[in-house]
C-alpha cells in the first residue's frame, strides 16, 4: 500500500487530521483492487474558496487521474473517490474478466 499526500505551498488545514482521513478513506481501495500499486492525494491550500482534490492512481501498466472540488477537503475527497472508484471499476472489467 503507498498513499502519499501532497499539498502545495499552502497548508491544509488540519492537515494530520486529513492525511489519517485520507490513508482511511483509500486503504480500501488495495484490499478490494490487488493491481493497484499506489495512489497519491495531491490538496490545494486552504486559501482557496473551494477545495480541490486531485487523485493520480498507479494501476499495473496505467495511470488514472480525477479530481473533484467541494466546501471542505473531506467533501472533495469523497467525491475524487467515488470518480476513482469508477475508473478502477472499468478497468478491472477489461483487464480481469472472470471466466463463467
Amino acid at each position: 500500500m503507498d498513499i502519499k499526500v501532497e499539498r502545495d505551498s499552502t497548508e491544509v488545514e488540519g492537515k494530520n487530521y486529513f492525511e489519517k482521513y485520507a490513508i482511511e478513506h483509500l486503504q480500501d481501495y488495495f484490499e478490494k483492487y490487488r493491481f493497484l500499486e499506489s495512489i497519491k492525494v495531491f490538496c490545494r491550500g486552504s486559501k482557496h474558496p473551494t477545495k480541490k482534490i486531485k487523485l493520480q492512481a498507479r494501476l499495473k501498466g496505467k495511470d488514472v487521474f480525477v479530481e473533484a472540488s467541494g466546501q471542505t477537503h473531506d467533501h472533495a475527497l469523497d467525491a475524487a473517490s467515488k470518480k476513482l472508484r469508477t475508473h478502477v471499476e472499468k478497468y478491472k472489467g477489461k483487464h480481469y474478466k472472470h471466466a463463467s
